[in-house]
C-alpha cells in the first residue's frame, strides 16, 4: 500500500509536519489512521509529534498494539505520555508489551503522574554525570550527541541532584579535572510534583533551555525543555475542561493549538526561544 502514496505526502509530512497534522485532526478518525498506518513508522511519529494528544491518540487506538508501539518508541517520550492519557487504559497492556521495557517502565511511572504536573512533561534521558567523573568523560560524551549547551551533575552514591555546568567549560579544562572541582551553577531544580503553571516563571529560564526535574530525595529525574512546558500547559487545558470522546474536547483542542502562535504573549517572554537540542530533539 506504501507505494499508493504520493511522494509529495510523504514530503508533505516531512518538511511541514505541523501543517500536515492540521490536515490529520481535520479528516475522520478512521481515515487519519488509516493514514498512519500506512506510511512508515518514522513519518508516523513525526506527524503524530504535531498532533494534539486528544486527535493523535484517537488514531492509535485505531492501530494495531505493535503499530502503535513502533510509533510510541521512537516519538519523544513526552509525547508519548501525552499520547497515552488519552488512549484507552485497556489498550495500554498490549501496546506496553511490544515496547522495550525500560521504555514501557518509564512511560507507567510518567503516566502516575498528575496531567498538569511537570512528572508528567519530564524527559527522562538528559546528559548528566556524576560529580566524581572527569572531563574526559563528558567530553567523550558530547562528541557523540550534538548541540548539548549544559550537562547536569548528581551525587555518586545516591544520585542526588547537585547542580550543572555549561558544555563550552568542558573545553577550558584538562581531560582529567573532576567536575567537582568545576564551579557548578546550583541552579533550582524543579520538583516532579509541582505544577506546570507554578514553574512557567522559573528564574532558570533565564539562562536554561532544560531545567532539571527531581524526584524523591532529590535524586534527578530527568529534565523539563521550554516546548515540553508550553505544550504541557496547553494539553493540560484541553484535558482539564473536556471529557475524552467529546465533541467539546475535538472543539478545545483545535482552538488550544491555534492558540499556540500567541503564546508567546500568555506566558513570560523568558519561555519563547526555541533554539536549542534539547527542543529540536523533542519537538520533532
Amino acid at each position: 500500500m506504501m507505494s499508493k502514496q504520493p511522494r509529495l505526502t510523504l514530503a508533505y509530512v516531512t518538511h511541514a509536519p505541523d501543517a500536515a497534522a492540521r490536515v490529520l485532526e481535520e479528516l475522520d478518525t478512521a481515515d487519519a489512521a488509516a493514514f498512519i498506518d500506512d506510511i512508515p513508522a518514522r513519518h508516523a511519529t513525526t506527524v503524530l509529534s504535531h498532533m494534539s494528544s486528544w486527535s493523535g491518540a484517537r488514531c492509535l487506538e485505531l492501530l494495531g498494539p505493535e503499530q502503535a508501539a513502533a510509533i510510541l518508541r521512537d516519538v519523544p517520550f513526552h509525547d508519548s505520555v501525552g499520547l497515552l492519557r488519552f488512549v484507552d487504559k485497556d489498550r495500554h497492556a498490549d501496546i506496553f508489551d511490544q515496547l522495550p521495557a525500560r521504555r514501557a517502565k518509564r512511560l507507567r511511572r510518567a503516566l502516575t503522574y498528575p496531567a498538569g504536573s511537570v512528572g508528567a512533561w519530564l524527559d527522562p534521558d538528559v546528559p548528566s554525570f556524576a560529580t566524581d567523573a572527569a572531563v574526559s568523560d563528558v567530553t567523550r560524551y558530547l562528541r557523540q550527541t550534538d548541540g548539548i549547551s549544559h550537562i547536569f551533575l548528581h551525587a555518586p552514591d545516591d544520585s542526588r541532584y547537585v547542580g550543572a555546568l555549561p558544555a563550552i567549560t568542558m573545553l577550558r579544562r584538562t581531560a582529567s579535572t573532576r567536575l567537582a572541582d568545576i564551579a557548578i551553577d546550583p541552579v533550582a531544580p524543579l520538583s516532579s510534583r509541582a505544577s506546570l503553571a507554578s514553574v512557567a516563571t522559573h528564574d532558570g529560564w533565564d539562562r536554561y533551555l532544560m531545567l532539571p526535574v527531581i524526584g524523591r530525595n532529590r535524586v534527578l529525574a530527568g529534565g523539563l525543555t521550554r516546548v515540553s512546558l508550553r505544550k504541557g500547559l496547553l494539553e493540560h487545558r484541553v484535558s482539564r475542561t473536556a471529557a475524552k470522546g467529546s465533541v467539546a474536547a475535538q472543539l478545545l483542542t483545535a482552538f488550544a493549538f491555534t492558540a499556540a502562535a500567541m503564546l508567546r504573549f500568555i506566558i513570560p517572554a523568558k519561555l519563547t526561544t526555541a533554539d536549542s537540542w534539547q527542543e529540536d530533539r523533542h519537538s520533532g
